[in-house]
């Protein structure tokens, strides 16, 4: 008996892991953020001096070819200042030529919760830059990319190997320079059409307990980034005009209070603030509401560059 339910385990569990050893291959050579930056940061023998750090916005916002001083990007979806705090410590001593640490402080940022040890790309820190996020030992699966996140990564296979449409294509800098589809060019870029969108993802819901708990551990992150003699951009990110009309108007107060607080009490904090520049950033610049395209990435990439080159 014992042997004849061996018999049946083995048989249900077997093909169970072939298809996950499957997804799992399929998953790894789905072309990323990830494996782009692993081979830039060999390529250039981690020489870099800038670090940029942050979300989506900041990852479609800053394309290091556009910038003159070496720099690395290592913004990426849904990442917040918890995480862009431990990836730079745990990137730092790989940098020997750090100088300037950008990052992000977006309209909402500050009432948005941390990403916390069980954030799902934490596999991916530890797999492909061997950082450890998750507060506590390693485990066989946390390498593991399907397992990660799996409805993500199912929909992302179908993407890629299925439809084969609107495929990453990313740069020797590792920045996606194929990331055009999106709502705006599905709207053709009607500015008509864009303003009668009934809804987009914004925050409108404040929280002061969230407010309370990310401001502490962001002025920690100053107080160790002034220690460690950084030069540091805090960037406000363009967001397309019908953006603004939806803000909060408590959660944006509260925003730049603390960005004013910052400029007094640190010398090394510059502010780079586009976030409002409807003049230079048109429509065709806009993935969607919140988020450039290549074509912005550009014009941001090198007015960020022109910032850089005033910092000693």
């Amino acid at each position: 008996m014992l042997r004849k339910f061996a018999t049946y385990c083995l048989l249900f569990f077997i093909p169970v892991i072939g298809i996950y050893c499957i997804a799992e291959y399929l998953t790894l050579n789905i072309p990323s953020s990830f494996t782009s930056n692993v081979a830039y940061m060999e390529a250039e023998e981690y020489t870099f001096e800038n670090m940029v750090l942050g979300s989506s916005q900041m990852q479609q916002a800053v394309n290091p070819e556009w910038i003159q001083s070496s720099t690395l990007n290592m913004a990426s979806g849904d990442q917040h200042h918890d995480t862009d705090f431990k990836l730079l410590k745990g990137m730092e001593d790989r940098l020997p030529h750090l100088k300037t640490i950008i990052f992000e402080v977006s309209y909402s940022h500050f009432e948005i919760a941390h990403n916390s040890k069980d954030f799902w790309k934490n596999n991916f820190y530890l797999k492909y830059y061997g950082i450890n996020n998750f507060e506590r030992g390693i485990y066989f699966k946390d390498k593991l990319a399907y397992l990660s996140n799996p409805p993500f990564f199912s929909k992302k296979i179908i993407e890629y190997y299925v439809d084969g449409e609107h495929k990453e294509v990313y740069n020797a800098q590792g920045f996606n320079t194929n990331s055009f589809h999106g709502q705006f060019q599905n709207l053709g870029h009607d500015e008509e059409k864009i303003a009668a969108m009934p809804r987009f993802k914004i925050n409108t819901e404040p929280n002061l307990d969230i407010f309370e708990v990310n401001t502490r551990l962001y002025f920690e992150m100053l107080d160790y980034l002034q220690e460690k003699g950084y030069n540091v951009v805090i960037c406000k990110v363009p967001m397309y005009k019908t953006y603004h009309d939806r803000k909060h108007p408590g959660i944006l107060h509260r925003r730049d209070s603390i960005l004013n607080e910052s400029l007094e009490r640190y010398a090394n904090v510059t502010l780079f603030d586009l976030e409002q520049d409807t003049l230079n950033f048109e429509v065709h610049d806009f993935w969607n509401q919140s988020h450039l395209n290549p074509n912005g990435a550009e014009k941001y990439s090198r007015r960020l560059d022109s910032l850089l080159r005033t910092l000693k």
